[in-house]
C-alpha cells in the first residue's frame, strides 16, 4: 500500500485536487468568496513563488477556464499585459478576474499591483472585456481590489 501511495506524484495529486475542488466550465460566479475557494487550488504548488492566475468568464459570468499565466519569484512575477490579452481573446472571454498571491503574507496591494491592474483594465476596456476584480491571496485569506475601491 505504501508503495502505491509513494508512486503517486505531487503533480497527479495536484491535478486531482484541481479537478475535484474547482469550478467546472459553465458554473456561474456570484461573489468573491466563491472565486477565492476556486482559486486556492491554483496556489497550492510552489508556495514560495508569486503567480498570476486569470479566471475567464463568458457574458453570463459563467466559468470558461482558469490558468496560471505567469509565475515568478518570492516577491515578484514578470507580467506581460499583451500576453494576457492574447489569452483573453483565445478564450473568447467577456470578462476576467485576476488573482495573484503574496507568499510573504502581505494583505495589501502594492503600488506595482495597482499600476499593473490599471494597465490590464485599460487594455481590456479597449477590447470590450470587463475586469470584475483582482484578488490577492495571502496565508488563509484574500483581499479584493473591488472591495477596497482599487478597481
Amino acid at each position: 500500500m505504501n508503495q502505491i501511495v509513494a508512486s503517486i506524484s505531487d503533480k497527479l495529486l495536484h491535478q486531482e485536487y484541481v479537478k475535484r475542488f474547482t469550478l467546472k466550465a459553465g458554473e456561474e460566479l456570484s461573489d468573491s468568496s466563491i472565486v477565492y475557494r476556486h482559486l486556492r487550488a491554483y496556489f497550492t504548488r510552489n508556495l514560495d513563488r508569486e503567480k498570476l492566475v486569470v479566471v475567464y468568464l463568458n457574458g453570463r459570468n459563467a466559468h470558461i477556464g482558469t490558468e496560471v499565466i505567469f509565475e515568478g519569484t518570492l516577491t515578484s512575477s514578470a507580467v506581460y499585459p499583451r500576453e494576457l490579452v492574447k489569452k483573453v481573446l483565445k478564450y473568447g472571454a467577456a470578462a476576467i478576474i485576476l488573482a495573484h498571491n503574496h507568499p510573504s503574507g502581505r494583505k495589501e496591494a502594492s503600488e506595482d499591483d495597482i499600476a499593473l491592474t490599471k494597465k490590464i483594465k485599460f487594455l481590456c476596456d479597449l477590447i470590450d472585456v470587463q475586469v470584475h476584480d483582482h484578488l490577492i491571496l495571502y496565508g488563509s485569506g484574500f483581499t479584493s481590489f473591488v472591495s477596497r475601491g482599487l478597481l
